[in-house]
């Protein structure tokens, strides 16, 4: 099967026409079946219709929490965060009378309850969006794989009969290597799609926990306020996160750690306040 001239003791082609598809007159039998494995490998190596299955599954699971902000506003920014709560500080006086904050903290929480789920959408819309231009990416990888394998099946096609061609039970062998490599490649995508989601949130937990610090020591109420904002938001991402790493695992109940820092994040300007004074 090693070139042109070795295929000359089998039966006649099928069809000259997909014998030509398959590869270019310049090209030998041995190359087009070297050129049609590699790039066959190099489609399949990054594992696209498992990591296809991984994000049309987490779109799902997205649309559906998306559907559960229906009203909420999109075009919600950090900077308007902070200056809601800034605002509402001016309002009640809490800057220059911090006591107040005590009498106050449900009030504030439930406000910043609010304006955090704002957040919460604008970050889900956008992971949305990123995870639909990947599954776009992957379906026309997956089309060029398809695409791949029919010119690969008329090549072989055309120069045996699919009954006298050599190795067919090697192919079943093949097959059923492949079905367990995809089963194991489904469960890497998984993992890795979690460790990734992972790490991101860690990386922002340590960036929220600068933010705080710079919140301790700012000399405005403002900048307090301002820099408690940046905390909770990137703390808010990390959520986010958190919650990506559960969606491919598919582990619905949220650790004792992320419900804590949901909780700890409602009271966090009041907070700030206490700390401050």
């Amino acid at each position: 099967m090693g070139c042109a001239a070795s295929v000359q003791g089998t039966e006649t082609p099928k069809s000259k026409s997909s014998f030509q598809i398959s590869y270019s007159k310049d090209e030998t039998v041995l190359a087009a079946l070297v050129r049609f494995d590699e790039e066959i490998s190099s489609c399949e190596g990054s594992h696209p219709v498992q990591r296809l299955a991984v994000i049309s599954a987490e779109l799902r699971s997205i649309q559906i929490e998306i559907a559960e902000f229906d009203g909420v506003p999109s075009e919600v920014t950090d900077a308007k965060y902070a200056k809601t709560i800034h605002q509402m500080f001016v309002a009640l006086d809490l800057y220059k009378r911090p006591m107040l904050a005590a009498e106050n903290e449900d009030f504030v929480a439930n406000v910043n309850r609010k304006e955090m789920r704002y957040l919460e959408a604008k970050y889900l819309r956008i992971r949305e969006k990123d995870l639909e231009r990947e599954s776009q990416l992957l379906h026309t990888q997956l089309l060029r794989l398809k695409t791949l394998y029919t010119n690969l099946q008329m090549l072989l096609d055309s120069l045996w009969f699919k009954k006298s061609r050599p190795g067919l039970y090697l192919e079943s062998a093949l097959q059923r290597s492949q079905e367990l490599r995809n089963a194991l490649a489904s469960v890497s995508m998984r993992l890795r799609a979690a460790s990734e989601y992972g790490q991101n949130a860690i990386r922002l937990v340590e960036a929220a926990l600068r933010a705080w610090k710079l919140a301790s020591i700012g000399r405005s109420g403002w900048e307090r306020t301002s820099s408690c904002a940046d905390a909770c938001s990137l703390l808010i991402q990390a959520r986010c996160q958190e919650r990506g790493a559960r969606r491919v695992l598919c582990a619905r109940a949220a650790p004792r750690a992320a419900r804590s820092v949901r909780l700890t994040l409602d009271y966090a300007f009041t907070d700030c306040l206490h700390d401050h004074k």
